[in-house]
């Protein structure tokens, strides 16, 4: 089946635009924020930070986002092909599309930032630059903003290459500011006069501001100095002075509307508010949540708005600097220069909310909800400070590296390793609490496994009773905990324990897993999967090893030869083989060393020199190396060697040869200071206690083993790679046609056997697990099991094999509702299956690099098969490079879409299992009975029918409806129904039982076969015979009031009285 040209879906996004990549903008009054996410626009309100409106017309990323001067009601953006784009931002209309005429050939703008300059015209003119070709200096324009045509301007200026950093004035001075590297420029475009500066000490500067009412200017390098400029049009004049308070490079600057005062920001997590008066006299505001990014404030100098690294939007009052809101719908990882992953938790689903789990800021756990679109809070797991950046060094915090999740515990893994200390591992475990909707530390165990995690597992997500957890640790050592009680004297309650630990043959752990019911503990030993009781794993059940070919690793040699002879074959070739063949079936019969070495002279005999008849064509060429370089069971030196006998020569680009060479003899050079380390490391260890020195001992040979291992490897694969991309210095440049003939004719004769190098690369090793897991429902007695290139599945019933796919896993998510497995291959391909029959329900191949993968249950499950529809159940979502949730879906759908329909009472009552078990459903079930009633026994006194105040009030809608005060009175009149016969006070009480828990259906809309409540039939008798005279002497009663009230007419106020009084008595004898 070809997946390709049937498949609809497409590649959405659900969340993880980058709102701080640009400063955002204040409306004129500062009650509205504008904020640029790629080609969008969105409308915050500043107060409560809900998103208000979207504009979504621009074509391209917007790189600047300005409010019109003259016409504050228009918004102005810039995309960086060349195309302003005007709204009517209060409306949320686009008014019109300008292109701007920049010249001929693709041109891409890099700034623009309009002016207080009019040309005859009832816009401002813009200061834009451009760029066409990376290493060509920027250009730069004064352009029409209403026409889009360039404005001559005569001025000298000229830029360098590097990008600029532009500020524009717009009050009374009107100046442009502009830096490139540790230059300077101060241009006033009304005489069109610059001059030039450089930075102190020719550091390069990271922002510049122009003061909005004073000729004044601000400059930041990068080694966190500010610079303030005055009188800047003439050198001689000129004066700056030097506020310095930030360590690192300063990020961001701001000026106050009045210019008094300025704000800063950088790597340091605080926002520092400077006096230009006083410069000494400084406010902070320490902690923010990141590294700050771009500082804005207000017209009205009431609210500044903080934009951090973590992708958050923080609003900051400006008088008391105290932090009022956050807008925040994704959080982002901070970048880092230590190299590694980002996000080491992947992607998780909190069962109790359905909700998101993912790494967030530097030590904290984020939740967002995907049904709501909407961040619902940070958990900070970490209790100790991040470290802020520095200079030229590389800086390491804690990492959150594996979590857990059940209906109400929650497990983190965390890890501090600076690859130079010993690692400090921490293993904590979370509790859920119901009053403040959040997690609360239960128990925190230092150092349960040496190095780190490989795995955390619950040993089931909705059980609380018998609760059980398995981590994995870098030691290879399995340890499974117990809830026990709490050992502290001063607070008892429950805690976390280790029950069991175990290992196998020091195997290094791939994956772990529970089976459904949690009785199983699946665990893969390098190439073998053990099967553990998960009450007492200290010794494994069952071990399981896939037979060998199976898992993916050869450990025979196959020698497949052409029955026929290929067209064109020559006889040499044939005849080479016949001779091999021949050879190789006498070498399984006998060990002559003459055999062996004649095999392999004809194994590594001089090429022959005809040409490849399969040799394909140059416009097949691209075919094949795409379809090879998808082969995920090949390493990259095999398939380079691959392509070379289709005739493909692979070369490196000019521009990442230097990188490359490098990086290869990088790893090549066998460091010699690490021997001598280890050396001096193993004549230290007498100086240890014995009781540590076994152990030290062992870890030095594990070191020695990984090392040796590593210099084996070095000559087999990565010197290889040298001549196979031409890197070496024994590949030459290409001659010329006649050079070749001649060294051909000259090397005819002189070839040279190839040899087999002594220490070859053997034909067969182990296929390390790197997932295990377990099957849920009726398929609950399979395993996953991946390996390198292959997803094995056992059946646990007979012990077997059932089945094998020839796939690369590199990531695997697993739905329990559909016993769907999503795995994302080494290619970056999609594929959906079940583990019972292991053919593709979907496949996809080009998608993003991903760094995990969950399933996220509908609201509202479609009712079709997943056959039909994979995603009926439950949605596939995934989690890209570029720090964004992306899923598959047609064109215009999201998992927010499927939210349950909201229950409406417009329809007849007749439909009762729908009301059945609504908020007001019982209500108007039983406004029904006792109007099918009144048709035999004649109008209530109190109620209006089919007109009732309860039809009203669950039709109402809730925006329109009015305050309960006023209506609460007539709903409850409403519900009063008359009791004048036996019959219908049995019809009655038979129908509430049927709703409520009194019948067979219960109060969650189940049903059940008994009650608590039920009465026996000699209670009933007993209560029927003592309450018959109160129910006679309560109609006699009724009755004589009925009948006074029809003789002759009686005031209004009486006539009210009794009616009341007709009511009351009638409640109680319905009671």
């Amino acid at each position: 089946m070809n997946f390709d040209d049937e498949d609809r879906l497409e590649l959405q996004f659900l969340a993880g635009g980058n709102i701080v990549e640009h400063a955002p903008v204040f409306s004129p009054d500062g009650r509205f924020m504008f904020v640029r996410c790629l080609t969008k626009v969105q409308v915050y309100a500043t107060s409560t930070g809900e998103l208000t409106r979207v504009l979504d017309d621009a074509t391209a990323p917007l790189i600047s986002l300005e409010l019109e001067l003259k016409h504050p009601d228009q918004l102005i953006g810039c995309t960086s092909t060349g195309e302003l784009v005007r709204w009517n931002w209060r409306a949320g209309v686009l008014k019109k599309t300008v292109p701007l005429k920049l010249g001929p050939g693709e041109t891409t703008v890099l700034t623009c930032h309009l002016m207080n300059l009019y040309k005859g015209s009832d816009t401002a003119c813009a200061f834009v630059t451009t760029k066409r070709k990376s290493g060509e200096q920027v250009n730069w324009f004064v352009v029409n903003t209403t026409t889009g045509e360039k404005i001559q301007i005569n001025c000298g200026l000229k830029l360098k290459v590097r990008v600029p950093i532009v500020d524009v004035g717009k009050g009374q001075f009107k100046y442009i500011v502009l830096a490139q590297g540790f230059y300077i420029y101060f241009v006033n475009y009304v005489t069109w006069k610059f001059c030039r500066y450089k930075s102190a000490k020719q550091h390069n500067i990271t922002c510049v501001r122009m003061s909005p009412c004073e000729m004044v200017a601000a400059t930041a390098d990068s080694e966190g100095q500010i610079f303030i400029w005055r009188d800047f049009e003439k050198q001689e004049t000129m004066t700056n002075t030097l506020f310095h308070w930030h360590n690192t490079e300063v990020t961001s600057l701001a000026f106050s509307p009045s210019g008094v005062s300025i704000y800063s920001g950088g790597h340091e997590c605080v926002l520092v508010k400077w006096s230009l008066a006083a410069p000494e006299k400084r406010k902070y505001l320490p902690r923010m949540s990141s590294v700050i990014r771009h500082i804005v404030v207000s017209n009205d100098n009431e609210d500044v708005l903080v934009c951090t690294e973590d992708n958050a939007i923080q609003l900051v009052s400006g008088s008391s600097s105290v932090i009022k809101s956050t807008v925040q719908h994704f959080t982002y990882e901070t970048k880092g220069n230590t190299g590694q992953s980002k996000f080491p938790l992947g992607l998780r689903l909190n069962p109790r909310t359905n909700s998101l789990v993912l790494n967030g800021r530097s030590g904290h756990l984020q939740f967002y909800s995907a049904y709501t679109k909407s961040m619902l809070y940070n958990l900070r797991v970490v209790d100790n400070n991040v470290f802020s950046e520095v200079a030229n060094h590389i800086i390491y915090n804690w990492r959150i590296t594996r979590a857990a999740f059940n209906i109400n515990w929650m497990a983190t893994g965390e890890v501090y390793n600076d690859l130079e200390n010993f690692a400090e591992v921490r293993l904590k475990f979370w509790q859920y609490n119901e009053k403040l909707q959040s997690y609360i530390l239960n128990t925190e165990i230092n150092l349960p496994h040496e190095q780190g995690f490989k795995a955390i597992t619950f040993s089931n997500q909705f059980q609380v009773d018998n609760l059980r957890c398995a981590t994995a640790g870098e030691d290879n050592v399995i340890k499974v905990w117990g809830i026990t009680d709490s050992e502290n004297i001063y607070k008892r309650g429950s805690m976390w324990s280790c029950l069991a630990q175990t290992s196998y043959r020091n195997l290094p752990v791939g994956s772990i897993s529970f089976s459904q019911d949690g009785s199983l503990l699946a665990v893969g030993y390098g190439n073998i999967l053990a099967l553990y009781d998960a009450r007492n794993p200290r010794l494994p059940l069952q071990t399981l090893s896939c037979p060998p070919g199976l898992d993916g690793v050869i450990s025979k040699a196959q020698l497949r030869l052409a029955q026929k002879p290929l067209n064109g074959a020559r006889k040499e070739l044939t005849q080479q083989r016949q001779q091999l063949w021949a050879l190789l079936n006498t070498l399984l019969n006998s060990n002559d060393d003459k055999l062996i070495q004649q095999a392999k002279d004809l194994i590594a005999g001089p090429p022959a020199n005809a040409k490849l008849v399969n040799q394909p064509e140059n416009e097949r060429k691209e075919t094949v190396f795409k379809y090879i370089m998808k082969m995920s069971e090949l390493g990259l030196h095999q398939k380079l060697q691959l392509l070379r006998r289709f005739g493909i020569v692979c070369t490196v680009p000019q521009t990442h040869r230097n990188r490359l060479m490098e990086l290869l003899q990088r790893r090549t050079v066998v460091p010699h200071e690490t021997r001598l380390r280890l050396r001096k490391l193993d004549g230290r260890l007498h100086r240890l206690h014995t009781r540590h020195r076994n152990k030290a001992k062992q870890r030095l040979n594990l070191v020695n083993k990984r090392r040796q291992n590593f210099e084996n490897y070095v000559p087999q694969d990565v010197m290889s790679l040298f001549s196979v991309l031409s890197l070496d210095e024994n590949s030459k440049p290409k001659k010329d046609g006649n050079n070749k003939s001649k060294q051909n004719n000259n090397s005819k004769g002189t070839q040279k056997a190839k040899k087999i190098p002594a220490m070859a690369a053997p034909l067969q090793g182990l296929a390390q697990i790197s997932h295990v897991q377990f099957g849920a429902g009726d398929q609950a007695h399979l395993v996953a099991v991946c390996t390198e290139s292959r997803v094995l599945i056992w059946n646990l019933l007979t012990l077997r094999l059932q089945a094998g796919l020839k796939l690369s896993v590199r990531q695997l998510a697993f739905d329990p509702l559909t016993n769907l497995m999503a795995v994302i291959t080494k290619n970056d391909e999609l594929h959906v299956f079940q583990p019972n029959v292991p053919l593709p329900l979907y496949q996809r191949s080009n998608l993003p690099k991903t760094h995990g993968l969950a399933w996220l249950p509908r609201r509202q499950p479609k009712q079709s098969s997943i056959n039909v529809d994979w995603q009926a159940q439950s949605t596939l979502l995934m989690l890209t490079h570029s720090q964004e949730i992306a899923y598959l879906s047609l064109p215009g759908q999201s998992p927010s879409d499927d939210a349950p329909a909201p229950i409406t009472f417009a329809q007849p009552a007749v439909k009762e299992n729908l009301l059945r078990h609504a908020t007001f459903g019982i209500h108007v079930n039983k406004q029904k009975i006792s109007t099918e009633s009144l048709e035999k026994s004649g109008p209530l006194i109190v109620g209006r029918g089919q007109h009732s105040a309860v039809n009203a009030f669950v039709n109402l809608s809730a925006h329109t409806m009015p305050a309960m005060s006023l209506i609460c009175g007539e709903f409850v009149k409403s519900l009063l129904v008359s009791a004048d016969t036996t019959s219908r006070h049995s019809s009655t009480v038979g129908g509430d039982a049927s709703l409520t828990n009194g019948g067979a259906v219960n109060g969650n809309g189940l049903s059940h076969g008994y009650s608590d409540e039920e009465l026996e039939d000699e209670e009933l008798n007993e209560v029927a015979k003592n309450t018959l005279d109160t129910r006679k002497t309560l109609l006699e009663h009724s009755e004589k009031l009925e009948e006074q009230s029809t003789e002759g007419e009686i005031d209004p106020l009486t006539l009210d009285h009794r009616l009341k009084t007709i009511t009351a008595v009638k409640t109680k004898l319905r009671l």
